[in-house]
């Protein structure tokens, strides 16, 4: 799980909010280091200085999907407008000025899906974040405090969500409320801690939680490689894999009623919008009592 804030154009961003764009092709200098830990459906937040306002702040975001490595003629052929621009003209001007007007023969592009923007910005210092004002590319947003992308998601949701930028077949309202469901549960399942037993144990445990992630829309909770989530409009429903061998068997039961203990404390906690369950991952037989005891938390 990362989140990153990147230094962002205004005009370009203003351009995409203006027509609607769902996806963007974000250009990046070929000379610039690769991202670490950046992987498909990480936050990209966009630190950027909005019109009339006098300095930056977290005014939108998308979620990454892939990297490409594109010449400026290739980017305009392949994605046109999506780049930001109007015409080629307008884009090789502002790769131009990035460059000191040295053009790289390629660029690492980022190709960003289900943008989503906030009717006002998010200023760093309200949620109690250090973004140096001349930052000049971007940063790491959660390294040091995995809570500091749900603190964004919860200003922007006071703030309000840009509905009218949002393609009129895409409600940027789910899309915000699924994200901050994941990272909330992110931020859960870190305080929860890893998961326990041998490496057999944890092994099967991960095989389990990788089956249920082929089923339709199930997915690995960020950042762990155990449990799972599945989410609709009025529930989100945890998977947590169990796997005990026969000698700590009753170790492991006392455990697995633990976590999804503190899952559903700090849900509470979180105030969550939608009802928690949870569903237990297993090849084991005689799990009638674990079961029953599931069965029961669910619907305390």
């Amino acid at each position: 799980m990362s989140s990153i804030a990147y230094v962002t154009d205004e005009e370009m961003l203003e351009y995409h909010r203006l027509c609607r764009n769902r996806t963007i092709l974000f250009w990046r200098l070929a000379s610039r280091k690769k991202f670490s830990d950046f992987r498909k459906g990480d936050l990209l937040f966009f630190f950027s200085r909005p019109h009339n306002r006098r300095k930056k702040g977290l005014v939108g975001y998308a979620h990454y999907d892939s990297t490409k490595r594109l010449s400026l003629k290739q980017m305009w052929e392949q994605y046109g407008p999506i780049t930001g621009y109007d015409t080629q003209q307008r884009l090789n001007d502002s790769i131009a000025r990035a460059a000191k007007n040295d053009i790289p023969r390629q660029m690492r592009c980022l190709y960003l899906t289900d943008v989503v923007f906030f009717t006002s910005p998010v200023y760093p210092e309200d949620i109690d974040l250090d973004i140096p004002a001349n930052l000049e590319s971007y940063t790491y947003l959660d390294r040091s405090d995995p809570e500091v992308t749900v603190r964004i998601l919860e200003k922007a949701k006071h703030n309000g969500i840009d509905l009218w930028s949002a393609d009129p077949d895409v409600n940027p309202d789910e899309i915000f409320r699924n994200d901050m469901t994941r990272h909330q549960l992110a931020v859960i399942c870190r305080s929860v801690g890893r998961e326990a037993g041998s490496e057999k144990e944890r092994s099967i445990c991960h095989k389990l939680a990788s089956e249920k992630v082929e089923e339709k829309n199930w997915e690995m909770i960020r950042g762990s490689i155990s449990d799972c989530l599945f989410m609709d409009k009025n529930r989100i429903i945890i998977g947590i894999p169990f796997a005990p061998q026969a000698n700590d068997r009753d170790l492991r039961i006392r455990e697995l009623y633990g976590k999804i203990v503190m899952y559903k404390l700090s849900a509470e906690k979180l105030k969550m919008e939608r009802t928690v369950s949870f569903e237990i991952l297993t090849k084991e037989t005689d799990m009638e009592a674990v079961l029953g005891m599931v069965d029961e938390l669910n619907h305390v």
